[in-house]
């Protein structure tokens, strides 16, 4: 039984997945799976016992409708996850092929121009079933996704992000800077949304992009305002800064990587479950890295550890962590 009011809120598109012949045509029901970066935290919150809800818009369509009982099913509550009666549920394809060293590669297309999502403006925000739950979450999480699909979205995260318009707890925002989605290039705008929010999350690639910047201690100090800082430095390490300065940093877990798209979701999924709690930040930080090791071994956007594997890493000490494999038998059935 689902929790009256969620701890959580994420906001985002959520997208249909589809097979790569499909992406351009009218996907029939039962075709599409679960998308979308945003999404997949929910799903990781969810399943890792976080009670979270989701906000935003599908359309009226099949696709729309799979969404939203993809994320009904693995336990997101999506009473705030509208449906446009006249645009698009917005879509997702994707092919993992080997580069040139052998190594697994996804190359991704969207379909979300004039998408249900993608026309939300502020407007969302006094929807009474949306203005309920920003009220009662401690933690809203969104990304930087959202403010460059359209002019409305940019002024959504505004009015959410830099204005907290109905939000009772803090703001989590994942920089997840696309370049695609922005042709002018320019990263002002989710550096300043970056700068207004209570916990930040960035890879240490795209900080170098957006930043100029992927040293923790200088990062720290172009964004000296959120609570914390979490920088993703791929299969290196994951490093905690504090407003203080001071560094918690946890080295990333060796895998078997089969797929990489959704990994950096799961990690802030995994990271926010811990800080959600309470724990230490060198918890947080393991917890990030067994969600992403979970979505790396397998064919999927998301993929939740097997408990006892969890229980194990976290109780690991240094050494021992050092020394972990994680492979595909650490997890439990992939979602998505």
């Amino acid at each position: 039984m689902r929790a009256a009011q969620p701890t959580v809120a994420c906001l985002g598109e959520p997208l249909a997945l589809v097979a790569p012949e499909r992406l351009d045509l009218v996907p029939a029901p039962g075709e599409a799976g679960l998308s979308g970066a945003e999404a997949n935290v929910a799903v990781g919150l969810a399943g890792s016992g976080v009670p979270v809800g989701y906000i935003g818009r599908v359309g009226a369509d099949a696709a729309g409708r799979d969404v939203v009982t993809a994320l009904d099913q693995a336990g997101v509550d999506v009473s705030a996850l509208g449906v446009d009666p006249q645009r698009p549920t917005g879509r997702f394809t994707k092919v993992v092929t080997p580069d040139a060293s052998g190594e697994p590669s996804t190359v991704a297309d969207y379909r979300r121009a004039g998408s249900a999502f993608s026309a939300a403006g502020p407007e969302l925000l006094v929807d009474p079933a949306v203005r309920d739950l920003l009220g009662g979450a401690r933690l809203v999480h969104c990304s930087g996704i959202t403010p460059a699909l359209s002019p409305q979205c940019a002024a959504l995260m505004d009015a959410l992000v830099g204005e907290r318009r109905g939000v009772a707890g803090q703001v989590s925002f994942d920089v997840n800077w696309r370049e695609k989605l922005w042709p002018s290039g320019d990263p002002s705008e989710v550096v300043r949304l970056a700068g207004l929010a209570d916990l930040v999350l960035v890879g240490a690639d795209e900080a170098e992009r957006v930043l100029g910047e992927s040293d923790p201690a200088r990062l720290r100090a172009l964004l000296p305002e959120p609570e914390l800082l979490v920088i993703k430095d791929a299969d290196r390490r994951a490093v905690a800064v504090g407003r203080d300065g001071t560094q918690t940093e946890v080295p990333a877990l060796r895998v078997e990587v089969v797929e990489a798209v959704g990994a950096g979701d799961s990690f802030a999924a995994g990271f926010l479950h811990g800080w959600l709690a309470g724990e230490h930040l060198q918890t947080c930080l393991r917890r990030g890295h067994i969600g992403a090791a979970a979505t790396l071994t397998v064919h999927g956007d998301f993929a939740r550890a097997r408990d006892d594997v969890v229980r194990r890493l976290l109780g690991a000490d240094r050494e021992q962590w050092a020394g972990i494999r994680f492979t595909g038998a650490d997890v439990l059935e992939p979602v998505g």
